[in-house]
């Protein structure tokens, strides 16, 4: 738990609050208290929800049909009110410790735990609720059985993005192939979301494996489960029926418990934690141990570097979130003080190993500027003493380097969320429609624009020619936009070193002649191509599932090694002398021997490391938690020390951008932050939505 913050309300509704349990992409949630004195979660929706003028009905709706809902495995809402001005929803605070964090189970436990779900789930849809993001974390063990929590309002919240974004929402690997084409879904969907968590509870891993979202949306549409590993057959068979494409041939929750219980002794008692292993259930009572009390003043918090911001309070704690799925809460069991929880740690390096470093710092943020858009995607460029980045909106910004204050805005036809490239003057800018824009760096003035195809690859400028597009790449004369040549399409941003350009191309990489666009080699990549990065000779990559980083000879095109990172990685590796480093899904940064592939040291991150790191001075500064608790991580270069970090409460997933000892990153909160390289200690400050132009001493320009 977090304390509360300067504009946090102290209290909503009937309920003083506490402190912070965590935010995500639907809004804040605080540790509360009402006037009986029941703890409660507060879950407080952003602004931007309330934009939609049809959210406060829909919200209405879910609400009360929430509070109907009464089960013997089901957290009860208690209060709420839909009217506020910003609509709020209080639940029971649950203790104990979730699903995700007590894998593998025995079959028998996992039998008598989808017993008590598919019961759960009866009771939620007979009060005519789907829950819509069921998954582990939404699935507390706790000291009176398991719960299923944050059913009721993710219909109102789905609703509401859909009618914003055209997207739709859930949490892949757990939903199903009907939710991930953006079709209606119903009570089925929680169906098959229960049949993958008692996949998830037997092995460790969902039916789908892991990976980033669209390999995992991709598996469940295209692919069948994976249910070696589940070695009890009637689970098999129930999970199997669950998981079925079609949601019509899969079995109601009444019916999977009629197929359950039998396999339930009799005596098992649900209410309780003698079902669990011995070690489960003392985690159990050691989070229920104590009720959390006072939280920490914020100079308490600072006090304690290098942790995730929650108190621990007899060895637990709760992080309870409304994420990106609807109302995600999270009650999370604190294992021990350090780095993040359940996170998989690496063997430490000798160089780690020798000495205890110093404690890892906070971030010191220089200044912010908010972009105008709910989300900052793009990549920034520094040059000149200005920095660049697009935004949702279609503008391209220009910011003082140093001060922050707005030099011009450039508006696009449709959004940029690729990043821009800088040279010779000019800022090139990909907008969504595919068209490129060469605007003046000084003015903001258009001096060109070309339609080179729609494509997620950023420009690239090398050696006095600019390569993008989609299709087909286009090579461009910097100054004019006339096409000197046309080659292989890049569906990832190419690599350009040494005379030649990299394309991820479809199932392969391949390497085209700089001057002519002609082909000089092909490297077949079956399991396809994420963005590539080319240095001393070295071209690397991970494949489109991210979990083989494949080194090749520049010159050849012959594998020199490869690396099973044994995670997802998406983002672009990141070359130099020394040694090739990689980030993964799981949040570890390595770092390899760039002849030999050889690890040469792990550092454990928090959050998803969707975006390469960038090397300055000998410091990695490295983006992580691509949808929520974003940071920027400094480490060093040498040993994988984590020297300083700055977090937010919105995701992070583009790369930062390093000059004259400044880090600018940006944020799904809409702003773009300056951040002191050197770090500092004081924590930093919570972005605030919807002021244009603002930075963190309140001037505004």
């Amino acid at each position: 738990m977090e304390a509360l913050r300067s504009g946090d309300p102290r209290r909503v509704g009937r309920h003083r609050l506490l402190g912070r349990l965590g935010a995500g992409g639907m809004g804040l949630v605080y540790l509360g208290r009402s006037p009986g004195g029941m703890l409660v979660a507060v879950k407080v929706v952003h602004p931007h929800l309330v934009e939609d003028p049809d959210f406060r009905a829909r919200f209405r709706r879910e609400v009360g049909a929430a509070r109907a809902v009464s089960g013997a495995f089901t957290a009860p809402v208690v209060d709420a009110d839909p009217d506020a001005a910003l609509p709020w929803l209080a639940t029971a605070y649950l203790s104990g410790v979730p699903l995700d964090e007590a894998v593998p189970l025995p079959a028998p436990a996992v039998l008598a735990l989808g017993a008590g779900l598919a019961e759960a789930l009866v009771s939620i849809h007979r009060a005519g609720v789907v829950h819509r993001d069921l998954k582990p974390s939404n699935v507390i063990l706790g000291p009176d059985g398991p719960r299923v929590i944050d059913f009721g309002i993710a219909h109102a919240a789905d609703a509401a993005v859909v009618t914003r974004t055209g997207s739709t929402i859930g949490s892949p690997g757990f939903m199903p192939p009907e939710q991930a084409r953006g079709m209606p879904s119903g009570p089925a969907a929680d169906v098959f979301a229960l049949g993958a968590i008692l996949v998830f509870a037997a092995t460790g891993a969902g039916p789908y494996g892991q990976g980033p979202p669209h390999v995992l949306i991709y598996r469940a549409v295209h692919e069948r489960p994976r249910l070696d590993g589940v070695t009890d057959p009637v689970l098999r068979d129930v999970a199997a029926a669950c998981l079925e494409q079609d949601p019509a041939r899969r079995p109601d929750p009444g019916e999977l418990l009629r197929r359950l219980a039998p396999h339930v002794p009799e005596d098992t008692d649900l209410h309780g934690v003698g079902w669990l292993p011995e070690s489960v259930g003392t985690r159990i009572a050691e989070a229920g141990a104590e009720v959390p009390g006072r939280p920490p003043t914020i100079l308490e918090t600072v006090a304690m570097p290098g942790r995730r911001r929650f108190l621990a309070v007899g060895g637990a704690a709760a992080a309870v979130a409304l994420g990106t799925g609807g109302v995600v809460a999270l009650v999370r069991a604190m294992g021990s003080a350090d780095e993040g929880t359940g996170a998989r740690r690496p063997s430490a390096s000798p160089a780690a190993s020798a000495a205890a470093p110093p404690p890892m710092r906070d971030g010191k943020v220089l200044w912010k500027r908010y972009s105008g858009a709910e989300y900052l995607l793009s990549t920034p460029a520094v040059s000149g003493g200005t920095v660049f980045t697009g935004s949702e909106k279609g503008n391209l910004l220009a910011f003082d380097a140093r001060t922050g204050k707005p030099r011009w805005s450039y508006r696009a036809a449709r959004r940029i969320v690729t990043g821009p490239a800088v040279a010779g003057g000019l800022v090139y800018a990909l907008s969504q429609d595919g068209v490129l824009h060469a605007v003046d760096a000084r003015t903001g003035r258009l001096r060109w624009r070309r339609t080179v195809g729609e494509t997620v690859a950023d420009p690239v400028v090398s050696g006095g020619v600019v390569y993008a597009g989609g299709d087909s790449l286009h090579a461009l004369v910097p100054s004019t936009g006339s096409v000197r040549w046309r080659g292989t399409g890049a569906v990832r941003t190419p690599a350009v070193a040494g005379g030649a350009v990299y394309v991820p191309a479809d199932k392969r990489l391949v390497a085209l002649d700089a001057s002519t666009g002609r082909t000089r080699w092909t490297y077949a990549s079956p399991r396809g191509v994420q963005p590539a990065a080319a240095a001393n000779g070295l071209v690397c990559f991970a494949d489109f599932q991210g979990e083989t980083l494949h080194a090749v000879d520049a010159r050849t095109g012959e594998r020199r090694w490869t690396f099973d990172i044994g995670e997802t990685a998406t983002a672009r590796p990141l070359i130099t002398d020394d040694a090739v480093y990689a980030g993964d899904f799981g949040g570890k940064l390595s770092a390899l021997d760039p002849a030999t592939g050889a690890m040469r040291w792990q550092s454990q991150l928090e959050g998803r490391i969707d975006a390469g790191p960038v090397l300055a001075g000998g410091t990695l500064y490295v983006p992580s938690g691509a949808h929520s608790d974003g940071s920027v991580y400094a480490v060093d270069a040498r040993d994988g020390r984590k020297v300083w970090r700055f977090q937010v409460d919105e995701g992070i997933e583009s790369s930062p951008a390093v000059a004259d000892g400044i880090v600018y990153t940006g944020c799904k909160d809409g702003n773009l932050y300056a951040l002191d390289a050197r770090g500092g200690s004081g924590a930093t400050t919570e972005p605030r939505r919807g002021e244009p132009g603002r930075d963190i001493d309140g001037d505004t320009g």
